[in-house]
């Protein structure tokens, strides 16, 4: 379903204009029903039956986007009016907008990462500390740590915003310049001149300066690259926004060249935290060896991302900043993280390797110092060897329950985790929300109505394909009188299953309320109270498999509360 702010609100006035026709000419009618005892014509009854009708489909379609959108709304009874009506589809509009003001953000992020990335990846021919340079990265990564602020975008200004556009043009003078013309030549060399330094700039028109991961603009290249667009504007930019869309000013041949994606992050070593110069060197080689591998780039992204704010950020922050961009990040297997918003997923495992090396200190430098003395070689990548160590040094399968367990209580409710199926339960009836397609992170949904008792307290089965060392989440929410009881159930090939967290969320401004995290019992467990003791039920059903996917079938049974006592096979989790 693509919701659609702009329609609900024309909708509405159409409703509106329509109900006041109405209204005079239901007080017409019964004008002449008092004075001369004449019923209203029944074209006039069809009339307000069919303008009851439009209502009803427009209050049930607003109601149905803002549980998809988590939109805070009453319940259908309490919505019997277009006055009632319309702070609903205000709420809506203004969540789809935030929506999609953050779907922009991420895609600036994600546009600016790419090339801010390629430019800490340069390296100098002769001098590895050429001055000119060092400070020209120093500036990317002041700006690149500035774009990852989740509140980047929110300020009127930022640091470095003078240099932005001569990042541009200094990748163009790398590897294109052999397609330029003499006067945008001469304009991008003043540029780069004017930001960084006349030393740069020369270097880069001479050649010296190359891009891990890069062709060498000399070298043959397999197709022609693209046409080059026209050359930034020389206006210094007066937001952070502007700056980072003036990163994205250069021709599409440095972006479209022919390296793996994620873009190389040999930046991050140039620029990692302080450490002693050996250990430091040995973690860059290690690296430079992984970046090799298009196989490996799944862990030079992460560790990449890792080193950037390991110093900076305490763990639950550092999942609020990488859920909120892509919060399907625990669906995709880590291995083909690269694979997802071209590369820049893999970024968000950062979060994995915290929590792995707070378990084991020190495993991180361990997997780089174990590159030393690996040969790769036909069926043994790079890649393989790190996914190897991670599974059986860091010993992943171990720790991934925590971890996912760390992941729920960070990321809920803010920034909230994609959700392979919810369910709004109201008094009367219950929302099933899906997805259209099985593609990870869809943001549509397709909605079933129940209004029926037998269906809506029954079993509700979702069956799950999951990946090595993967999760999916899950939600029922309520907006009840009545209390209801949910029943959870998980299965592997017909066998009980323990694969899961739950975690209840008390109803807003119940602070008398505490949230409760339990571990699934193998036989399943009874949750009394929805809508009463706790609002919300997040399921987060996982696989600590790391070759294997295995099929699950999670059961979700509502039952009214009215002193039964749970099915006999099920645990009750609370005291």
């Amino acid at each position: 379903m693509t919701i659609s702010a702009s329609e609900f609100a024309k909708h509405l006035a159409t409703l509106t204009e329509r109900f006041a026709g109405l209204a005079t000419k239901l007080a017409q009618a019964a004008q002449e029903l008092r004075v001369s005892g004449t019923l209203p014509a029944e074209s006039l009854l069809e009339e307000v039956a069919a303008a009851r009708g439009e209502f009803v489909d427009l209050r049930s379609t607003v109601l149905d986007a803002a549980a998809s959108l988590s939109v805070a709304a009453p319940s259908m009874a309490q919505v019997g009016s277009l006055k009632a009506l319309e702070p609903v589809v205000r709420a809506v509009a203004e969540a789809i907008g935030a929506e999609e003001r953050h779907a922009a953000t991420a895609e600036i992020r994600r546009r600016a990462l790419a090339v801010l990335d390629r430019v800490l990846a340069i390296s100098h021919a002769d001098d590895p500390g050429f001055p000119s340079l060092v400070q020209c990265q120093a500036k990317a990564k002041e700006l690149r740590q500035a774009v990852l602020d989740p509140k980047a975008f929110e300020t009127a200004s930022a640091p470095m915003l003078e240099t932005s556009p001569a990042f541009a043009a200094l990748l163009t003078l790398i590897e294109g310049r052999e397609r330029l013309d003499d006067e945008r030549f001469a304009t991008l060399e003043d540029s780069v001149a004017q930001s960084f330094g006349r030393p740069l700039a020369v270097a880069a028109t001479r050649g010296k300066l190359s891009i891990a991961g890069a062709v060498a603009p000399a070298a043959p290249r397999p197709s022609p690259p693209p046409p080059s667009p026209p050359p930034p504007s020389p206006q210094l930019p007066s937001t952070l926004e502007e700056a980072v869309r003036s990163v994205l000013v250069p021709p599409a041949a440095p972006l479209a060249a022919p390296a793996p994606p994620p873009p190389a992050p040999a930046p991050v070593v140039a620029s990692a935290p302080a450490a002693p110069a050996e250990e430091e060197a040995g973690a860059a080689q290690a690296v430079e060896q992984a970046v090799q591998d298009e196989a490996a780039q799944w862990w030079v992204s992460a560790w990449a991302r890792w080193t950037s704010w390991k110093s900076t950020l305490a763990f639950g922050d550092a999942v609020k900043q990488e859920i909120s961009k892509y919060s399907y990040l625990l669906s995709v297997p880590v291995q083909k993280s690269t694979d997802y918003e071209e590369g820049l997923l893999s970024y968000g495992y950062s979060i994995l390797l915290e929590h792995v090396e707070r378990q084991n200190a020190g495993f991180v430098a361990r997997a780089l110092n174990s590159l030393k003395g690996f040969t790769p070689g036909p069926g043994k990548s790079v890649g393989a060897h790190l996914y190897s160590f991670l599974i059986n040094e860091g010993r992943l399968p171990e720790l991934y329950p925590e971890f996912v367990k760390s992941v729920l209580v960070a990321a809920v409710p803010d920034p909230g985790v994609w959700t392979t199926a919810r369910i709004l339960e109201s008094t009367l009836e219950t929302r099933v929300f899906t997805h259209p397609s099985a593609r990870l992170g869809d943001p549509e949904h397709n909605s079933q109505r129940l209004t029926q008792d037998r269906q809506r307290f029954t079993d509700h089965r979702f069956p799950l394909v999951l990946p090595p060392l993967t999760t999916r989440f899950f939600a029922v929410a309520a907006d009840l009188k009545e209390p209801r009881s949910i029943d959870v159930k998980l299965t592997e090939n017909r066998a009980d299953s323990d694969r899961a967290w739950l975690l209840t969320m008390p109803p807003a401004g119940r602070a008398d309320l505490k949230s409760e995290l339990l571990r699934l019992p193998p036989e399943g467990t009874s949750l009394p109270g929805l809508g009463r003791d706790y609002a919300t039920l997040w399921v987060a059903v996982f696989n600590t498999d790391p070759s294997a996917e295995k099929k699950y079938e999670l059961t979700l049974s509502l039952r009214k509360e009215a002193g039964k006592a749970p099915a006999a096979t099920f645990k009750s989790a609370r005291v």
